[in-house]
């Protein structure tokens, strides 16, 4: 018994979990109790009034009857009103566990007015009455249970209540009958709890099975939709004779004609109408062998018409046989591959054509190259292959955007196709980078001709979008078989043909020669040797020493970067820091020479100041303030001893992480000189930018002051700008006593030269040190009378000066 209550208690907390399964559970339950509570209603009030008149004449104080009566109505009214006006509407898909409280709190109101009946009156009324009574509990326990079923929660607090109003008034009454009926009626109220709850059982059995039901009729629908909505293969079945047996919607369709008409065709027949591809034209005989051979066969591709557009099938199929192995017609798919088919022929054309200009790509231009090369004949046959670059592709973008950049692209590839001829290909290679293949040229003049028509054209402004466009281009040439036997030695030719138009000037036209191979050669060469020079230790430092002219002492060494290596010999830092920069190898280089150099200056400059040249890559590079900082912690050098050398070309990009290591640089206490001061895009303007501790002047300059006045007149004005600035001057490339007078007179600061000294390891800069006499200043004086009467020309037009520059 205890077992059977706990049972019922779970299944009663199961219905009022918040769990969705639960909550639907609900909604079915309350639907099937509220669609008949109007007629429950009525038949309670007419009991209502029924079990009134009945009593009314027996019981002493009528009023309270009649206030029972009342209540009875009034529930039974408002509930009957409530569901009969939601009678139409749409049930919901679940319902809260607070539906449930109202419903079962509902049921044990009504309940407690009919228990009233039997524990107020049941003792006071004669056994006529009594019987009326009892009847009415027996039944009201009965039905009002069972109707309520489907709302356990509620018939059991129905059950209860009604059971405990008529043990109430049985209780009341007293006496041995009294007591059998009272165990009597407990017992029905159990048998009657076990009904209840085995109804209850059923329903929700039979609610979940209609769930699970409904939810796998769903998921077929959803998978079937799905596979007639976007399934591609269609199946057909035909007989012996090659009609149509089974015809559906779809392959009605597919075919375009209407069911009755494909059931009295053949679909050979069929397909035969709308087969219209001749690339594939044996499709279709392809498809009449197989069904002869009676074998299974699979994807024969073919091109039909299908109402107005053109489609790609493939039909596969097998045989249908009867018992003894004789074919009874066949079973098969059709396919739509349309939409693959296209992806292909996209796919396919990107893999020779450049999708901005439809041009050829490099795929194409390598394919029609291998046919050039591997052409032959008596005499044999020439061609040509040109390699053009835009020359200020790069600012376009830049300045006027991707758009109008995308638009010159075109426009290039428009221009060049109008120029060369049919049996030419013209490709784009990627970026602003065209080729041109001249097929069977007849001489190299028709080479040179079409190449200065490609630049007349090119070079010509041109509109787009709008905008009035300066293109410009450069051209390397390769001739074939001349330049080159294989695709890689052609097209590597005329890339550096190209690249000796670019620095001859830009605007021009080159051949491939062989000396550009060499120095391309030597570039690699140098490149590969490079990488490795650094861990074998072949670089090294050389010292030059800058003098200060009024004093003539020692003030400061620059540290020279010299490469040495065991095959090549010496390597000039003028042809691998390029390369070093190129490679990115600067950064690399750069720290060691940095820490090289404080070192040795530590170790051997006492006091001296050095010098180190940092390119414009490495001054761009966010890790050259911890180069600096590493190199003087390890050497113990102090910071204002270092100076570092940029040049202009640092301004040129104008970087932000270029002007924060210059700042950087100042705030650690390095001084900064700005070196070939007055050649290529000298600026004042940088002077203004960026408080510069020293002005190197170019050595072109001190290398024309006996010969030139104008290079005397802008020495005077560069030193003179340093003073005024607060820098110091610094003149490069003294050679001769005549070079540092004049300077003197012009109020430079110090010298660096061959007149001082040729650079030289630490060892000998240390010696050199040593033994240095300010007294050992070389005097113009002793010059011979031909240059010292050249010197003595210029002399007057200079005021002589001592002043220094702070």
């Amino acid at each position: 018994m205890l077992g059977s209550w706990q049972d019922a208690r779970s299944e009663v907390l199961a219905l009022f979990s918040p769990e969705p399964a639960a909550a639907e559970l609900r909604a079915r339950h309350l639907a099937m109790v509220t669609r008949l509570s109007p007629a429950v209603m009525l038949a309670n009030a007419l009991c209502g009034v029924l079990v009134a008149g009945s009593l009314l004449g027996s019981l002493r104080r009528p009023w309270p009857l009649g206030t029972w009566l009342l209540l009875l109505l009034a529930s039974c009214g408002w509930a009957g009103w409530r569901a009969w006006r939601l009678r139409g509407a749409l049930a919901p898909a679940s319902v809260s566990p607070r539906a449930l409280w109202h419903a079962t709190g509902h049921a044990a109101w009504l309940a407690l007015l009919w228990s009233a009946v039997s524990a107020l009156w049941y003792p006071e009324v004669p056994v006529g009455q009594q019987l009326v009574i009892a009847m009415l509990v027996c039944g009201m326990l009965g039905a009002g249970a069972f109707l309520l079923a489907p709302l356990l929660p509620a018939s059991l607090a129905w059950l209860c209540v009604l059971a405990l109003g008529a043990l109430v008034g049985l209780l009341r009454q007293g006496g041995g009958s009294a007591l059998t009926v009272a165990g009597m009626l407990c017992v029905y109220a159990a048998v009657v709890l076990a009904g209840v709850r085995s109804v209850a059982r059923q329903l929700q059995a039979r609610i979940n099975s209609e769930r699970e039901a409904a939810r796998q009729g769903q998921l077929v629908s959803l998978l079937l939709r799905d596979f007639e909505e976007h399934a591609t293969d269609v199946l057909w079945e035909i007989d012996r004779s090659g009609l149509f047996t089974h015809v559906s919607g779809r392959l009605a369709v597919l075919l375009g004609e209407p069911e009755a008409v494909l059931a009295e065709t053949g679909l050979v027949q069929m397909l035969d109408d709308r087969h219209i591809d001749t690339e594939h034209a044996g499709g279709l005989r392809a498809l009449r062998a197989a069904m002869a051979r009676g074998k299974p066969f699979r994807d024969v591709l073919l091109q039909v018409k299908a109402g107005d557009s053109h489609r790609w099938w493939t039909v596969t199929a097998k045989p249908l046989l009867d018992e003894i192995g004789r074919s009874n017609g066949w079973r098969g798919v059709i396919s739509d591959v349309t939409q693959q088919r296209l992806t292909h022929q996209r796919l396919a054309y990107l893999a020779h054509y450049d999708s901005l200009t439809g041009l050829a790509n490099r795929v194409q231009l390598r394919e029609r190259l291998s046919q050039a090369l591997e052409a032959r004949g008596d005499p044999p046959r020439r061609s040509a292959l040109l390699c053009l670059d835009l020359d200020n592709f790069k600012s376009i973008n830049d300045s006027l955007g991707h758009s109008v950049g995308d638009g010159v692209l075109r426009l290039v590839a428009q221009r060049l196709q109008s120029i060369v001829r049919r049996s030419d290909l013209v490709a784009r290679l990627g970026g602003d980078e065209f080729s041109v293949l001249l097929d069977d040229v007849r001489s190299d003049e028709e080479v040179a001709q079409l190449s200065q028509r490609l630049l007349q054209v090119l070079n010509s402004p041109g509109e787009v979008r709008g905008q009035m466009v300066a293109i410009g281009a450069s051209i390397g040439v390769a001739l074939i078989p001349d330049h080159g036997t294989t695709i890689d030695d052609v097209l590597g030719n005329a890339d550096l043909a190209l690249y000796a138009a670019k620095e001859a000037g830009r605007g021009r036209c080159e051949y491939f020669a062989p000396a550009l191979g060499e120095r391309s050669r030597r570039v690699v060469s140098v490149e590969h040797e490079l990488r490795q020079a650094l861990q074998r230790g072949e670089l090294s430092l050389d010292w030059q020493p800058w003098v200060r002219v009024d004093t003539w002492e020692l003030l400061s060494a620059e540290a020279l970067v010299r490469w040495q290596h065991p095959t090549l010999g010496s390597i000039p830092p003028a042809e691998f820091i390029p390369v070093a920069e190129k490679c990115g190898l600067i950064g690399e280089i750069g720290a060691w020479v940095l820490q090289r150099a404080c070192q040795e200056a530590q170790a051997l400059f006492g006091n001296l100041m050095i010098s180190v040249n940092v390119s414009p890559a490495q001054m761009m590079r966010t890790g050259l303030l911890d180069d600096v900082r590493r190199a003087l912690q390890v050497s113990g050098l102090a910071a204002e001893r270092l100076e570092i050398e940029i040049t202009e070309g640092i301004f040129l990009d104008d970087t932000p992480t270029a002007m924060s290591n210059l700042h950087q640089l100042k705030s650690l206490g390095v001084q900064i000189a700005l070196d070939d001061f007055g050649t290529g895009y000298s600026s004042l303007a940088y002077l203004r930018r960026f408080p510069f501790d020293t002005l190197k002047i170019d050595r072109a300059f001190v290398r024309e002051l006996l010969t030139h006045h104008d290079a005397r007149a802008i020495v005077r004005t560069i030193v003179e700008l340093a003073r005024m600035l607060g820098m110091r001057t610094v003149a490069e490339g003294v050679e001769e006593p005549a070079q540092l007078e004049v300077l003197r007179r012009a109020g430079c600061s110090s010298v660096q030269g061959y007149l001082l000294a040729r650079p030289a390891p630490a060892e000998q800069m240390r010696r050199l040190m040593d033994s240095w006499d300010p007294n050992s200043r070389p005097d113009p004086g002793d010059l011979p009378a031909s240059e010292s009467m050249q010197f003595e020309q210029f002399l007057p037009h200079w005021p002589a000066t001592t002043e220094r520059a702070s």
